[in-house]
């Protein structure tokens, strides 16, 4: 009888053993993928910080190497010698990026490249030195204006890289700054005027803002379009063109655009094109 109890308690013991060895090595494996689990997510919360860190260093190197390269553009720029600036040169394929057909966009965000682009018709009309391309136009917006009784002259058409970068100087030296000088003049390689595409016009001695107020800008305001001009940078709209409004103005675009602009009461080739514009 003995052993038989015996026997029992022993078979008894064995199995709570066996039980307690048993739980006891779920518990050990659960804590075990616990702790697996919150070590991987240890490790992805680091490899983020990681990338992180290293995504804000990659950019914070880019944008000082942006920086580096325009500060020693613009020096270069102001001492006379021909730059590309970075991050803004149009690249001559894209839509309204080819300086030479008349669609092109230049502005504040879009200068030229090369930096000292020379279009390759520019002729003479009156003295004044355009491209070839927008010569029949303006000859005939020209006559007709003057068959009206509403004469226009010319003060201003193509300039040359060389021409803004001598004009740009002098507005830095006369205003003291950069900063003060963009308010007043283009960057070299930012003008459209380079194009040969623009030419501020006068009615006679009035030139400039007081060619607002003169019977031919009333003219060219109603016929200007139909001979392939618009007035570049009209009035309340400098966040969009980059310029103060200038009355006196004038970019071809040809014909078709330029009426159907006119048609849709789209003021700026930014708008119309869907082009970037503003500030530098």
């Amino acid at each position: 009888m003995f052993f038989i109890v015996l026997s029992i308690v022993i078979l008894v013991f064995g199995s709570t053993l066996g039980a307690v060895e048993y739980y006891g090595n779920q518990s050990i494996a659960k804590q075990q993928a616990a702790a697996s689990a919150q070590l991987t997510a240890y490790d992805k919360q680091i490899a983020t910080i990681k990338a992180k860190k290293e995504a804000e260093k990659e950019a914070a190197e880019k944008a000082a190497a942006q920086k580096a390269a325009a500060d020693a553009a613009l020096a270069d720029q102001q001492a006379g010698k021909i730059v590309t600036p970075t991050g803004c040169a149009i690249d001559g394929k894209s839509a309204h990026q080819n300086p030479n057909n008349i669609d092109v966009v230049v502005n504040k965000k879009h200068c030229f490249n090369p930096i000292d682009f020379v279009p390759g018709d520019l002729s003479s009309y009156g003295g004044y030195v355009m491209s070839a391309k927008i010569i029949p136009s303006l000859t005939a917006m020209f006559n007709a204006a003057a068959a009206a009784g509403m004469p226009l002259s010319i003060t201003s058409s193509y300039r040359s890289y060389s021409n803004q970068v001598a004009t740009y100087n002098n507005w830095v030296a006369v205003n003291g700054s950069t900063a003060a000088a963009d308010t007043v003049s283009a960057r070299p390689g930012y003008s459209e005027h380079q194009t040969g595409f623009a030419v501020d016009l006068a009615a006679g001695g009035c030139s400039l803002e007081c060619f607002l107020n003169s019977a031919q800008y009333t003219w060219l305001s109603e016929h200007a379009a139909e001979y392939g001009f618009i007035q570049r940078y009209p009035l309340g709209l400098t966040s969009i063109t980059g310029y103060s409004d200038e009355a006196w103005h004038y970019r071809y675009i040809g014909a078709a655009a330029a009426q159907d602009m006119k048609a849709k009461d789209i003021k700026t080739l930014e708008q119309y094109w869907g082009v970037t514009g503003g500030g530098y």
